[in-house]
């Protein structure tokens, strides 16, 4: 994490998400990289309001299922934002359910996460809550 005062750029921005997204795979989720306020909507987990919610949210993810990989594909940010494009992985009582997901996030200046939506793509979402 930056120190406070100092303005990540969108390459640091970028680097910080791609091992955020690997990290997550594995149920692994840095507190400090989200603001007290954070906010996240997401296609499995719903909404949480608040650091500690948002980091439950993202640490029961890979546990609903009996493997979740997170691959990113893609990685583009600027000032404020951050947009990830993401291969994903979902393995739940002997189904696999490959799918894209992309993650749109709103920054501060020392790239906490400030808001935060995680969606999948509607078919695969159907056969992942199906399972």
């Amino acid at each position: 994490m930056a120190q406070s005062g100092t303005k990540l750029t969108p390459p640091q921005k970028i680097e910080m998400a791609r091992k955020a997204i690997e990290a997550g795979s594995r149920g692994e989720v840095n507190p400090e990289g989200f603001s007290r306020d954070a906010v996240m909507r997401g296609s499995l987990v719903g909404e949480a309001r608040g650091r500690d919610a948002v980091v439950a949210a993202l640490k029961k993810a890979p546990t609903m299922f009996e493997e979740f990989q997170q691959q990113p594909h893609a990685i583009l940010a600027d000032n404020d934002h951050v947009v990830a494009l993401i291969n994903l992985k979902v393995k739940s009582r002997g189904k696999t359910v490959e799918a894209q997901q992309v993650m749109v996030v709103h920054t501060n200046d020392q790239g906490q996460v400030t808001e935060l939506w995680a969606m999948i793509e509607p078919e695969a979402l159907k056969q992942i809550q199906n399972r």
